[in-house]
């Protein structure tokens, strides 16, 4: 079995930045949502009756492995949860395992959106590459152009602000966040830190692993998320061209284009 030190290294990793950019977006009886990043593209619309979800739907743009267009039916086991405030409260009634991470947490952000009075809510994420193992870097996360949490972060850790010093950003995270935050910062926290969650792929070349099969990392990644999970992880491969280096073209975001 291979481990995350074997993956192909990324030279232009210490002088980028990973970027993801979500866009909420409500109309009567639905709310559409859209998410792309260095990694992932997708986009659902949930329709609703003012209580529950009634309906939804989705699409898988562009992913890490080629079973992940799969995810769109395990989404639908949502097809009757109450509309809510707080995405929390959904959390539990869902099966990570069995659902795409990033495609699971739009489909519950455009729910919670649904009780919303504006219109269209932007998030915008920006992680700053580590310069060095040493070093920290920058993660914010802004609504609607606000600036709602910036971090300096090294190695899962907060290092600043004061407050919120040796904070971890991996396991343990939920538990002091759920403290510290509430409301839209609590939302926009998890937000962040999902972000920084994906922003260490840009240490690897994920785009050189074209073809490999994720059952290489069975022992250490079984059950994080639907590709990785049984029967999926016996024949998932790596895709082609997935990955976008958006460092310095923010505005490409969400336009969901093809490599030339």
């Amino acid at each position: 079995m291979s481990t995350v030190e074997d993956y192909p290294k990324n030279p232009g990793y210490g002088h980028g930045r990973y970027r993801r950019r979500i866009r909420l977006t409500s109309e009567p009886g639905l709310v559409h949502g859209e998410l792309e990043d260095t990694n992932h593209g997708f986009r659902c619309t949930i329709f609703h009756d003012g209580e529950k979800v009634t309906d939804i739907q989705s699409e898988v743009l562009r992913i890490p492995f080629d079973t992940c267009p799969g995810a769109v039916e395990p989404l639908r086991k949502l097809i009757g949860l109450a509309l809510c405030d707080d995405i929390q409260t959904l959390i539990p009634l869902t099966d990570s395992s069995s659902n795409c991470t990033h495609l699971l947490d739009l489909a519950l952000l455009a729910i919670r959106h649904s009780r919303r009075s504006v219109a269209e809510l932007i998030y915008d994420i920006c992680v700053e590459d580590q310069a060095d193992d040493n070093s920290s870097a920058a993660a914010e996360v802004y609504a609607n152009g606000k600036l709602v949490h910036r971090w300096q972060t090294c190695n899962w850790e907060i290092t600043g602000p004061d407050e919120l010093k040796q904070k971890v950003l991996y396991k343990g995270f939920s538990k002091w966040a759920s403290v510290c935050f509430t409301g839209e910062e609590r939302e926009a926290a998890f937000i962040l830190q999902k972000g920084y969650f994906v922003a260490s792929a840009r240490r690897y070349n994920i785009d050189a692993q074209v073809g490999q099969a994720a059952n290489e990392h069975r022992d250490v990644m079984l059950g994080v998320c639907f590709s990785y999970s049984t029967p999926q992880i016996e024949v998932a491969k790596r895709t082609a061209d997935s990955t976008r280096d958006f460092s310095n073209t923010p505005d490409l975001l969400l336009k969901f284009q093809e490599v030339n």
